[in-house]
């Protein structure tokens, strides 16, 4: 599937085309090939001849940069403002081959970005999380956005995944992505000798062009390398590996869900660091509904609120913010299992707002009054629903996935905000993190977050064994 650029709003597009594809497209230096996966028989090629013929599409850029050959990067089109992109995708396909390369890259399985950096320093988690979402040192280059699914290798064969979000929710991507990292085939791993270069390859090797690209596009190119630039300049992004515990010791130990802890531990260091409760969202899998996807769970709740106020208090012991904890985290599972049931109200709100705003009335209904109107706007501009929906923790989890080395999410307020996606898994527990820089955040510290956090979690340890008599030493990794 691909999100196709519109003008107000995209088109995510799959045909019959998409779904009997042979093809991946491959994209290295901004220049794009396509690639034949399977033989005429459909069976998958050996990934020997894969890999070759990869090498030679590294060899092949690198001879046409040394001749000054290169298409313009068309790709970091894919990056920026989506209207940017509609004009520039629609003067494209005017011209019948750059048409041609747009149609092979949809029709495609999907995208794998071959890149000449390498995270620095190599082995950070934290760099390599930056380099795979937006190419380091050339933000936005050497991807295509638009593909459902791409693959992204460093110069150092560090691998990456990047979902366009739209057609589906993280949890599915991600329960592939960990399925094909735990399942790669060796019997389909062989040698191929032949020279990379060789005219072996080229029957199975297209190169997609953009040529006689207009003026008027490269200028719409030049914009988005400078919007995308500048955003990236203002996110700060964190990879958090808590390795002390993790799921198997918070239920024997602290006695509450995992998700409800991590939860908790979350709001407190936003609480510590900002001296104020953060508006919560958090995402909850509507998926036992036909075409359900997701529904919003408030996690901050008068209960969590207490936790909070107790843990920073001086006067309050051991017992009094365990017991407070288990309160919260009783109630964040009433909640997160109200709003995976279909009964939240994030989703109703919203359907209730486009509603009012795109609906007729029916032949049989009369119109609203000017009374009815304005209780309605009232209601939908009234500043309590704008700030409790003002998430400043946008927060996800996942399953324990044991081959994710890393994960992102996006904040959705750049004013102090964070966006966490977390793994927990029974010895440790990972958060990806990002927020924007201190100055653009206006206060945002994700330096300070994961020292907080870090904290916390400690703090967490030790009042869950003293309230439930559990020694120090007594295997805390299990």
């Amino acid at each position: 599937m691909t999100r196709i650029p519109r003008m107000g709003c995209d088109e995510l597009r799959q045909d019959a085309s998409t779904l009997a594809s042979r093809t991946i497209t491959v994209i290295a230096d901004d220049q794009i090939y396509s690639v034949d996966v399977y033989d005429s028989a459909g069976h998958r090629r050996p990934d020997g001849e894969l890999e070759a013929e990869l090498r030679a599409i590294v060899a092949d850029v690198a001879e046409r940069r040394a001749l000054g050959d290169l298409d313009p990067a068309v790709t970091v089109l894919t990056a920026g403002h989506r209207d940017r992109w509609s004009v520039a995708y629609k003067q494209l396909e005017k011209q019948p081959a750059n048409h041609a390369t747009l149609m092979a890259i949809q029709h495609s399985l999907f995208a794998v970005s071959l890149d000449t950096t390498f995270s620095d320093p190599p082995g950070s988690i934290t760099a390599h999380q930056r380099n795979m979402k937006c190419h380091g040192t050339q933000p936005g280059h050497n991807r295509w956005y638009d593909k459902c699914v791409s693959y992204v290798f460093d110069r150092n064969g560090t691998a990456g995944y990047l979902g366009e979000h739209s057609p589906c929710d993280a949890l599915i991507p991600a329960f592939m992505i960990e399925y094909v990292a735990k399942n790669a085939a060796p019997e389909n791993i062989g040698i191929y000798s032949h020279n990379p270069t060789s005219s072996t390859h080229h029957a199975h090797v297209r190169r997609l062009r953009f040529t006689d690209v207009g003026l008027s596009v490269l200028q719409l190119i030049k914009e988005a390398e400078k919007e995308v630039e500048q955003t990236a300049k203002a996110s700060d992004s964190r990879q958090i590996r808590f390795e002390n515990y993790g799921s198997d010791w918070i239920k024997r130990a602290a006695k509450v869900g995992p998700d409800a802890f991590a939860q908790l531990a979350m709001q407190l260091a936003y609480y510590r660091i900002h001296g104020t409760f953060a508006s919560v969202y958090e995402t909850a899998s509507t998926r036992q509904f036909l075409h359900g996807r997701t529904e919003t769970v408030r996690s901050l709740s008068v209960e969590s609120a207490d936790f909070m106020r107790t843990m920073s208090d001086p006067a309050s012991s051991s017992r009094d913010k365990y017991e407070a904890l288990v309160r919260a985290a009783n109630k964040h599972q009433i909640l997160l299992r109200d709003a995976s049931s279909g009964n939240g109200v994030d989703r109703h709100l919203l359907g209730l707002r486009m509603a009012y705003h795109r609906l007729q009335p029916l032949p049989s209904e009369a119109p609203l009054s000017d009374a009815e109107k304005t209780a309605i706007e009232d209601f939908f501009n009234d500043p309590i629903l704008a700030k409790s929906t003002t998430f400043q923790l946008s927060t996800s989890g996942l399953f324990p996935a044991y081959y994710l080395s890393h994960t992102g999410f996006g904040c959705v307020v750049a004013e102090r905000g964070y966006g966490i996606n977390y793994i927990i898994e029974p010895k440790r527990i990972k958060f990806g993190t990002e927020g924007k820089t201190f100055k653009v955040g206006n206060g945002t510290d994700v330096d300070r977050f994961e020292t907080t956090l870090r904290q916390i979690l400690a703090e967490l340890k030790v009042i869950c064994e003293q309230s439930n008599e559990i020694s120090a030493g007594d295997s805390s990794r299990l």
